[in-house]
C-alpha cells in the first residue's frame, strides 16, 4: 500500500495548476474514481484509482492522453488515445483465467500497461461523459491480455 501511495504522490505532483481538474466516478474496469487534468492542448493526464477490480484490490491508474478534438467536425464530441501504467494492490484473478479453476492470486504488487482509445462528449465546459475501450497488459503475475471497457463522467469545478 505504501508503493501505492508513494506513485499516486509522485503522479500528483507532477499536475500543473493552470490546468483544469476534473473529477467524476468511472464504472466498468476500474471501477471507482477519476480525475483529468486538462492542459488546454492536446494532451492531457487520467488517473483512476478502482477498489475490487480484477487486476487487484486496489487499482490505480496512469494514462497520458492525446486528443483529436477535430475529428468529428463537432464542438461537443473529442476523440482520444492513451497509453499509461496500472498498480495494482491486492488479491486479483489471473489473465490466464479457466471457469473451472479459481486462478486467484494474492500477491501485494501487480503492475501492468494499459492503451484505450476513447471518446468524450462535453455538453458543456464544467461537464464531460466519456466512454473508453483498450487492452491491459499485465506484466507481473503471468504476462497476459486483456480488453477492458469503461464510461464515466467528470465535473470540473
Amino acid at each position: 500500500m505504501k508503493k501505492l501511495i508513494i506513485i499516486l504522490v509522485i503522479m500528483l505532483s507532477s499536475y500543473n495548476a493552470k490546468a483544469d481538474l476534473g473529477i467524476g466516478l468511472i464504472f466498468g474496469e476500474p471501477s471507482g474514481i477519476t480525475l483529468k487534468s486538462r492542459s488546454g492542448g492536446s494532451n492531457d493526464f487520467i488517473f483512476n484509482l478502482g477498489l475490487r477490480n480484477h487486476y487487484g484490490g486496489v487499482r490505480f491508474d496512469g494514462i497520458y492522453t492525446f486528443n483529436f478534438p477535430h475529428v468529428f467536425n463537432s464542438r461537443d464530441f473529442e476523440l482520444y488515445a492513451g497509453l499509461g501504467a496500472v498498480i495494482a494492490v491486492g488479491e486479483g484473478r489471473s489473465f490466464f483465467y479457466d471457469k473451472n479453476k479459481n486462478n486467484y492470486y494474492d500477491d501485494d504488487f501487480n503492475f501492468g500497461a494499459k492503451a484505450l482509445l476513447g471518446l468524450n462528449f462535453k455538453p458543456s465546459k464544467a461537464f464531460e461523459i466519456f466512454v473508453e475501450l483498450g487492452p491491459l497488459i499485465g506484466i507481473t503475475n503471468g504476462v497476459g491480455a486483456n480488453m477492458e471497457g469503461a464510461i464515466g463522467f467528470r465535473f470540473y469545478p
